[in-house]
């Protein structure tokens, strides 16, 4: 014989329903996110460039850094609605997305023939400041493995993703 329980409760509790699984929901909402990073990203890099100072190498040679420093957001943000057009099988976002980062790229490639100008000029002013030297030294390395890697990698991926919208199921 067992006593009563007073202060344990053998109601049983109700089951929590699950969550339905929605990848397309999903998708679509990392398309929306995407869609906000590549605008904000896209908008600070692009308030880089202004006002334009062309023929200043000083304002060249930093506004080209400056702009490869803050492309991941932006990239970011394109790939995401890339991928979300891709899952979703949606075919245009995939295709404005291509063209976009291929323009990106060949500005990128533009971007970069404008800085190799500027360097000759920055080391010949730099020449007697090793601390600042060193400053600018790394910032050639990186900037020319950014202006290597981003519009490789930018193309890419733009005909990978050409090719996609391309094929029917």
């Amino acid at each position: 014989m067992t006593a009563p329980k007073i202060l344990v409760s053998e109601a049983p509790k109700p089951a929590r329903s699950p969550l339905v699984a929605a990848p397309d929901v999903a998708w679509r909402l990392l398309g929306y996110l995407g869609f906000v990073f590549a605008l904000v990203g896209g908008l600070d890099v692009a308030l880089i460039w202004y006002p334009l100072n062309f023929g200043s190498p000083e304002w060249e040679f930093g506004t080209v850094t400056a702009s490869l420093d803050g492309l991941p957001l932006p990239v970011m943000g394109m790939a995401l609605v890339l991928a979300s057009a891709v899952a979703r099988g949606v075919r245009w976002p995939a295709r404005i997305v291509a063209i976009l980062l291929a323009a990106l790229a060949t500005l990128i490639l533009a971007g970069g023939i404008l800085y190799l100008t500027d360097v000759p000029i920055a080391l010949l002013a730099l020449r007697e400041q090793p601390v600042a030297r060193q400053g600018v030294m790394k910032a050639l390395v990186k900037t020319s493995l950014q202006l290597t890697a981003y519009p490789a990698v930018m193309f890419w991926i733009a005909a990978k993703a050409w090719a996609h919208t391309r094929t029917r199921p």
